[in-house]
């Protein structure tokens, strides 16, 4: 609707109405989140437990070594609706900073707490959360989680979250290799405290194609 038309519609208006009319803009497309590699250590073989809690593993009552935080968000496409049961797959280092993988050989231990990979899916309202410890840094890189997002339809998403403030960040090649800065501050969750563990919130925007 052009202006000359919204005026004539407005003739019976208030000047405040009015102006809401003509001030009010067309929903922005957002921008798909960036992709990121996929990585070395994505799980050849899946642990039997594999939820969206990771601290803990069937059959122990032990919680992993780490600083615990939950992780959730909302899954929307590029004009903000909800995409629902989206398959969400998330793995990373432990605590210790050591993949749950036989191609990690390096020399920090392994957790036997630790469940190193979970799966959830959306719901209607595209929401999902994990329950995970925060990932620290290993040479060559920041400390990130990896992400894969399978939608029910459309391409498949493989990306990574980043934490703000690690010093990490500024070095990190994947992350300085996207260009625009919005686009890559999408990919980087700040945490905040609640009582004793913390929490952060990573919105994911797939593209249709």
């Amino acid at each position: 609707m052009n202006r000359r038309r919204l005026l004539s519609l407005g003739m019976g208006l208030t000047g405040a109405s009015l102006l809401g009319l003509l001030a009010t803009p067309s929903q922005a497309v957002q921008k798909p989140t960036p992709s990121q590699m996929r990585g070395p250590f994505y799980p050849r073989q899946f642990p039997l437990d594999k939820d969206f809690d990771l601290t803990r593993v069937a059959g122990s009552d032990a919680t992993a070594f780490g600083e615990i935080v939950t992780v959730s968000g909302r899954v929307t496409d590029v004009e903000g609706r909800a995409l629902e049961r989206v398959a969400i797959e998330i793995w990373q280092v432990n605590g210790h900073g050591r993949y749950h993988h036989e191609g990690d050989d390096s020399a920090k231990p392994i957790d036997p707490n630790f469940q190193g990979y979970g799966m959830v899916a959306t719901d209607s309202q595209g929401h999902y959360q994990f329950r995970t410890v925060k990932p620290i840094a290993y040479p060559g890189r920041a400390p990130h989680i990896h992400f894969v997002l399978t939608p029910k339809t459309g391409p498949t998403l493989v990306t990574q979250m980043y934490i703000a403030g690690a010093k990490e960040n500024a070095n990190d090649f994947l992350l300085r290799s996207i260009s625009d800065k919005m686009q890559r501050e999408s990919l980087v969750v700040a945490f905040e405290k609640t009582g004793d563990q913390l929490s952060g919130i990573f919105d994911i925007v797939l593209s249709e194609n």
